[in-house]
């Protein structure tokens, strides 16, 4: 739909924040930093919650998606589309409550990964989950793509880490998910308003037996975490109501990798963990094969590992050639068809230099890999 047949001036007039619908706005918000483009009908920035309602409103009767945005650093094209697009990087950056003792912060979803966690350095917390753009990255998209990074297996993705989202939903009703019980489940389903007819929805499909069935078939194994395929209907199973043994349930985890598609969140609380041990190695496996680094990780995975990342040739032979990134081959070791990049923490560089070398005599007790620098 063209922003000659909606009004966007009505809107403009009535929102505290800007909306630009030039040619220059809305070709910079084309696309994000995929290969991916679409036009989108403008671009707004909210200044308060006011803001999103009045938007979603609008959207409403004017029958337009509205697409969520921060900072724009995914790679599939989850914050493109023909919509309205919603900045919420501008105005929605604060850090609204912190707990050191309970481990918690909440926050808007425009604040920036890196940021959040220079703040939380001096209490000796973090958020785990840890992308290749967390200087710039906003816990509000990494909450929609529910992220997660090199940090994962020892810190799980975000999805682990979410415990409350306050949103607005699509008919400007502000709706807080946390976790309930089931007493609390039953009693949410009473009732006319959206939320209502929500988790009553949620109820009618997830308590039939049939169903719950064919999401455990079609869904990949729980046991593969770091994933994203849709809508998470299958971590609700375990709610005892749904086939599990839980008595809690929290419909935050489903809207977390719902890419902005269910409800606008406007204050996220997240679950903080401990810094890591301050005494790092890495370890660089060199693999003649993908498949026998793919066979490595069995192994190295035995070593209490804080990270575990594969660079396979095509990314590698991508340096060869680069000015810049030339100077940092400097530990690779002839033409390694893939690198296995292996992260030990502990207190101590002595322990943490025996347990290199405890993961690479493994490694190389099983024939896995051709050269181990560290």
């Amino acid at each position: 739909m063209s922003s000659k047949t909606i009004n966007l001036e009505e809107l403009s007039n009535i929102l505290d924040g800007e909306l630009y619908f030039d040619q220059l706005h809305k070709t910079i918000y084309a696309t994000d930093a995929s290969v991916y483009r679409k036009i989108p009908l403008g671009v707004v920035y909210p200044k308060n919650e006011g803001d999103l309602k009045k938007i979603i409103h609008f959207a409403t009767k004017n029958n337009i998606t509205l697409i969520p945005r921060t900072a724009g650093t995914s790679l599939a094209g989850q914050c493109v589309g023909e919509g309205l697009i919603v900045d919420v990087s501008k105005h929605f950056t604060k850090i609204l409550a912190f707990d050191e003792h309970q481990k918690t912060v909440t926050v808007q979803p425009g604040i920036i990964r890196d940021e959040l966690n220079i703040f939380l350095k001096p209490y000796g917390l973090f958020f785990g989950p840890n992308t290749s753009t967390s200087n710039r990255c906003m816990i509000g998209g990494m909450v929609g793509n529910n992220s997660s990074g090199t940090t994962s297996i020892k810190y799980g993705v975000t999805r682990d880490k979410v415990m409350e989202l306050k949103t607005i939903l699509s008919d400007g009703s502000e709706v807080i998910f946390n976790e309930i019980n089931t007493t609390e489940f039953h009693q949410k389903r009473k009732g006319s308003a959206l939320e209502n007819k929500i988790y009553q929805t949620v109820f009618n499909e997830l308590s039939i037996e049939e169903n719950q069935h064919e999401i455990l078939k079609e869904f990949p194994k729980k046991e593969i975490h770091r994933r994203n395929n849709g809508y998470a209907v299958d971590a609700l199973l375990n709610f005892e109501l749904f086939g599990g043994t839980k008595n809690t349930v929290n419909l935050a985890t489903l809207l977390t990798g719902s890419e902005g598609t269910l409800a606008f969140t406007t204050e996220i609380t997240i679950q903080l963990n401990d810094l890591p041990p301050a005494k790092n190695m890495m370890v660089v496996a060199h693999f003649n094969s993908i498949q026998e680094s793919m066979e490595a990780v069995v192994i190295a995975m035995k070593h209490n590992l804080y990270t575990c990342e594969l660079m396979d040739k095509t990314v590698l032979d991508c340096t060869k050639n680069n000015r810049e990134q030339l100077k940092n081959r400097f530990f690779v070791e002839g033409d390694p068809k893939a690198l296995l990049m292996l992260e030990i923490c502990t207190d101590s560089d002595d322990e943490s230099n025996k347990r290199a070398d405890a993961l690479i005599e493994d490694l190389k007790k099983n024939n896995m890999g051709y050269f181990f620098p560290k």
